[in-house]
């Protein structure tokens, strides 16, 4: 009798184990056609500067996905001015995600157990505000999204992937960087960091598309940097969309995935391979001159170096985690290799096995009561 319990019990342990993995967090960082642009804001609201991003925006006719803090550059819980412009920004048809409660790093979370306080208190906030149930989140600096070479860090990164990933998360990265938090009154400097990027060797619309990252909660970045980047950004020849038809995920849970399915998505990632894979080399040496190294296409396995944070936190010198063959761009942001590249977890390979495997676990649990 006891060895026919262990068994079960190994049984059972097993596929909860597999079920884990299989809710690890999907991770995106570039949108499903060539062409696209999106513009992404992280750290708001803020009652002084978010809604001068608005008016830019709609003056453009342009939407874009706001990563938003409970306790930042405002008060969510105490300051209905803030609750309001939440409000305005999701009825004008924005996207509403979160950056956690705090913008605390996940690291950190993890370690003195606040992840609930962090992440799922923010869930309940932001819908609570907009009525709906964010699906996109993106984590300050970037951490838990990115390669670890530290073992430590791996696992702490994998703790996080999962814990989003079972909330119904999809972590939302960025393929270029406009570097507003580091160069708030030097416009043109934001351009020529831009510039090192979109303009990169074997970088065109044709082939490329780029999620980029943004803070509306510095002056100039709305009143000068938004504008320039988005006629600077139009005259290359992208097209902006919303996050949610870059990716094709609906930025709410509960609610339809749009038209654009992850098959689909992974048919016109492969059918970029080739240009893609070519521009890795090349596109990886350009940029500024502080790079400390380039990474090659395909799966990386480590990160470019140590990571260190800008003033708004965001991570510099990190790679965003590869778990699967899709293709990726390298492409260097000043001291920044980011991968321009849809990552997912898990590819379709492994979910149908997975699938396989839940089931004949399912079957052997069932038959061994009738041993």
């Amino acid at each position: 009798m006891f060895p026919k319990i262990n068994k079960k019990f190994l049984i059972l342990s097993a596929l909860l184990a597999s079920s884990a993995t299989a809710e690890k967090a999907k991770i995106y960082s570039h949108c499903l056609k060539p062409g696209q642009f999106v513009l992404t804001f992280d750290d708001g609201p803020n009652p002084e500067t978010t809604p001068i991003a608005l008016e830019v925006l709609n003056k453009y006719n342009i939407k874009g996905t706001f990563f938003i803090n409970a306790h930042n550059w405002s008060d969510l819980d105490n300051d209905p001015n803030a609750v309001e412009i939440v409000r305005k920004t999701y009825a004008a048809g924005h996207d509403i995600g979160s950056h956690t409660y705090n913008h605390k790093d996940l690291f950190s979370a993890i370690e003195d157990d606040t992840m609930k306080e962090n992440v799922d208190d923010m869930t309940d906030k932001i819908e609570s505000i907009i009525g709906m149930k964010p699906a996109y989140f993106r984590p300050p600096s970037g951490n838990g999204a990115y390669v670890e070479s530290d073992p430590y860090k791996k696992e702490m990164s994998d703790k996080i992937q999962e814990y989003l990933g079972e909330r119904g998360y999809s972590i939302i990265m960025w393929g270029t960087d406009t570097r507003d938090w580091q160069y708030k009154e030097d416009v043109d400097k934001v351009i020529e960091t831009l510039n090192e990027q979109l303009k990169a060797p074997n970088v065109s619309p044709k082939t490329h598309s780029f999620i980029t990252l943004l803070h509306d909660v510095h002056a100039t970045t709305v009143n000068l940097v938004l504008p320039a980047v988005i006629e600077y950004v139009q005259n290359l020849g992208y097209n902006f969309v919303s996050l949610s038809e870059c990716i094709g995920v609906s930025p709410y849970q509960g609610v339809d995935d749009t038209n654009n399915s992850s098959s689909k998505l992974i048919s016109n990632d492969d059918d970029m391979n080739s240009s893609n894979t070519s521009s890795n080399s090349s596109s990886s040496s350009s940029g500024n001159n502080n790079s400390s190294s380039n990474n090659s296409s395909g799966s990386s396995s480590s990160s470019v170096s140590n990571g260190t944070n800008g003033e708004s936190g965001e991570n510099t010198n990190n790679v965003i985690a590869n778990n699967t063959t899709i293709p990726n761009d390298s492409i260097t942001n000043g001291n920044v290799t980011t991968i321009n590249g849809v990552i997912n977890n898990i590819s379709s390979s492994d979910a149908t096995t997975l699938q396989y495997s839940i089931f004949f676990s399912i079957v052997v649990v069932i038959m061994s009561y009738f041993l």
